[in-house]
């Protein structure tokens, strides 16, 4: 599941950091985050390490077969590079009822990301967003690069600790909402092992996803997408402790940004814009699709002999 939702988080991280910074340094730094993260939550939460957002979510136990394919569907799509929604595939499937106000909440934030994308870049200079370069080009001082790069690592630092604080209880909505000291060291080790796994990997498939944006590779333009991101989740999760759709809310961010660049003298490229953006949200509508229909499907399952 970090997999598919690391093209929201971590897209822009690694990107920019792809033939700049060595890719230990990268997952040590995401690491230390989410080592943060999770002491925080389950320290403030007296041992619920998803901060409080599984409270109206049914406990998964005793777990049995048909509890395994959300996560299974879930490896599919990111081998697929579908960006799919883990809060509608996982949390769905234990307690259905919970979708009408997973649907609404995750459609709020898909519209408000898609509005401020396009208000926000419509106020930016397209050339003080996007300066395209060879992302193996040595970092200059001169040019602002290593400042925009520091910038980077905070504002990840900062869209990480939301997006972790959103989407954790799509993991442990598997364990108990109560974890002992052992049990969540536990946890973490799975977690980061995963995290130096899609470091190692560049982001895997569904990096593409971003990667076919415009100055997608910038440390300026990746600064700028993951400090509103974060900013968007901070309002979303002080609105409503529901879980939501990330991973819409980026697309939506990501669309109105992709607009707004096309209206600031890059008109002729409209017709490729328009192909990209249709690609994502076919493949998202996709995922959504199937999400729905195997969360669903998971109850009926549970009830067969």
């Amino acid at each position: 599941m970090i997999g598919n939702d690391a093209l929201q988080t971590l897209g822009p991280f690694l990107a920019a950091n792809r033939g700049r910074i060595a890719r230990p340094w990268q997952a040590l730094f995401l690491g230390a985050v989410l080592l943060a993260v999770l002491l925080l939550g389950w320290l403030g939460g007296a041992g619920d390490p998803a901060w409080g957002r599984l409270a109206s979510f049914e406990l998964a136990a005793p777990l049995s077969w048909p509890d395994l394919i959300p996560p299974l569907a879930v490896l599919a799509l990111t081998q697929w590079g579908a960006p799919v929604s883990t809060s509608f595939l996982v949390l769905t499937a234990f307690t259905p009822t919970n979708l009408p106000a997973l649907l609404l909440h995750s459609l709020v934030g898909y519209l408000l990301a898609l509005g401020l994308g396009l208000a926000l870049y419509s106020l930016l200079p397209a050339a003080t967003v996007i300066k395209v370069g060879a992302p193996a080009d040595p970092l200059r001082p001169a040019d602002g690069q290593r400042f925009w790069l520091v910038m980077q690592w905070a504002a990840t630092g900062w869209l990480w600790s939301q997006w972790l604080i959103q989407d954790l209880a799509n993991l442990y909505i598997y364990l108990p909402r109560r974890l002992a000291g052992p049990e969540l060291a536990a946890s973490l080790v799975v977690l980061c092992v995963g995290v130096c796994l899609l470091t190692a990997e560049g982001g895997g498939a569904i990096q593409q996803v971003f990667t076919s944006k415009s100055g997608s590779e910038d440390p300026r333009a990746t600064t700028l997408i993951s400090a509103f991101y974060g900013l968007i989740l901070f309002a979303l999760g002080r609105w409503s402790p529901l879980p939501l759709s990330t991973t819409w809310v980026f697309l939506g961010l990501l669309g109105g940004r992709e607009l707004a660049l096309a209206s600031q003298g890059r008109r002729g490229e409209a017709p490729a814009l328009s192909a990209s953006l249709g690609a994502d949200l076919l493949k998202a509508s996709l995922g959504l699709g199937v999400s729905l229909t195997v969360a669903l499907a998971v109850p009926l399952l549970k009830t067969l002999p």
